[in-house]
């Protein structure tokens, strides 16, 4: 029988959404299913959810699906998954649970540290902290706006050279999923590591290129799954009705609006926007990538997949140097696996081939609308949008040595 992966999370109703919602939403008694079976079978248990709560929301993975039911939806659950001869198995019987250890993690200094998750705020001071500290090496960027009036910050790091040609540049979007909380941790522990480490390959790393790195290119969303709604995953953009956000990796001007997104605004999960780039972080975030010039690689992380895509996400069909991004990829994760021997990542391969068709995501715009050659989507660890914070490190190791696993690669191919 073939495993299907959908993560379903079904809410009592669509009020919680709203921006006046005070207090933390816990999802007590929350239970967590892994579901296994025919794709179907699972499409009509998805269905019949729906039917009964039109906040929907799933994400597909590698090796099996998760359901986080709300208590009121567990007998009709159950009953739906025994009519559809499907097999569960119980993840978290709580996973309010989860969200509370999270939460709860005391931070042992006010220094910024990979064993606990931080505010937005706290990621743009630490972002402006390591600009000071590294003023030779670094620098603050701004790449776009959001609907709050935050900016999306980043930095970048671009050390001096003696070289009178530009060096190639390496562009890291991290955090345009809100919940998807590894995703930032990681990418700010990737920029520790290119200005702080004393390992001649990781410094030959940052010398070599021009990194402009933002670990949350979706900060509303980010603060707003941080202070509200662990599970959100939109941004926070008004809608014509009482809905409001819209999936910022379903909004970019490629095949927009196609496969894995809605046109309904008050879709909890997929809603593409009303328009391509309606959201003003992705048009303003494309309208600074197009002002990069010399752009080698654009690099995405998200989670929880364990998988390395690429382009393009909506289709079988493959772009003119995919066996050359099929031996980068194998040799990024190849340098990954050597430091973190937990679960091999799945890939590389399209989203289409080995996940499932989406269309109007960042990473298919940049190699459709510019033509970078070098283009990955990271799905790192995790269940359920969690990994314990303190094992962050071990993910953040996992990524430095999957980047220098990368351009060693791409050197080999004669990319740079």
């Amino acid at each position: 029988m073939k495993k299907i992966s959908f993560c379903v999370l079904i809410f009592v109703n669509f009020l919680f959404v709203s921006a006046n919602v005070s207090g933390y939403r816990s999802y007590k008694n929350y239970k967590c299913f892994n579901v296994q079976g025919d794709r179907l079978r699972i499409e009509r248990l998805r269905h019949a959810l729906q039917e009964s709560d039109e906040t929907l929301t799933y994400a597909d993975t590698r090796d099996g699906g998760e359901f986080i039911v709300a208590p009121h939806l567990e007998d009709l659950f159950n009953k739906i998954v025994t009519q559809e001869n499907l097999k569960t198995t119980v993840v978290y019987d709580d996973i309010s649970k989860i969200i509370q250890s999270e939460k709860s993690l005391l931070r042992g200094s006010k220094e910024f540290s990979w064993t606990a998750y931080y505010d937005i705020d706290d990621i743009y001071k630490y972002l402006t902290n390591m600009s000071k500290s590294y003023p030779n090496l670094s620098e603050l960027i701004v790449g776009g706006k959001t609907y709050q009036g935050r900016s999306i910050l980043g930095l970048r790091i671009n050390t001096p050279s003696q070289e009178c040609t530009p060096k190639p540049v390496i562009f890291i979007e991290s955090g345009i999923h809100a919940r998807e909380w590894i995703a930032p941790a990681t990418t700010t522990y990737f920029i520790k590591e290119l200005l702080t480490s004393k390992d001649a390959n990781i410094t030959a790393l940052r010398d070599q290129f021009d990194w402009r790195i933002f670990p949350s290119v979706n900060p509303d969303g980010y603060h707003y799954s941080y202070t509200v709604d662990r599970l959100w995953r939109k941004t926070l953009s008004r809608s014509t009705n009482r809905c409001f956000g819209a999936d910022p990796n379903r909004n970019w001007n490629y095949n927009w609006g196609q496969y894995s997104s809605t046109h309904n605004p008050c879709d909890y999960q997929t809603y593409a926007g009303s328009r391509p780039f309606s959201e003003i972080e992705t048009r303003t975030l494309a309208a600074y990538i197009q002002s990069i010039d010399n752009m080698m690689a654009y690099i995405s992380f998200h989670s929880y997949a364990a998988m390395l895509l690429l382009p393009y996400s909506d289709s079988t069909q493959h772009v003119h140097n995919y066996d050359d991004l099929v031996k980068v990829g194998k040799s990024s994760l190849d340098y990954g696996y050597k430091v973190n021997q937990d679960k091999r990542y799945q890939g590389p391969g399209t989203a289409a081939e080995i996940l499932y068709k989406a269309s109007g995501g960042s990473m298919d715009w940049v190699r459709h609308a510019l033509g970078t050659p070098l283009v990955f989507t990271y799905e790192l660890r995790g269940n359920s949008f969690h990994w314990p914070p303190s094992r962050i490190q071990e993910q953040g190791d996992e990524v430095t040595q999957m980047m220098l696993g990368l351009v060693t690669e791409a050197n080999k191919l004669g990319y740079y």
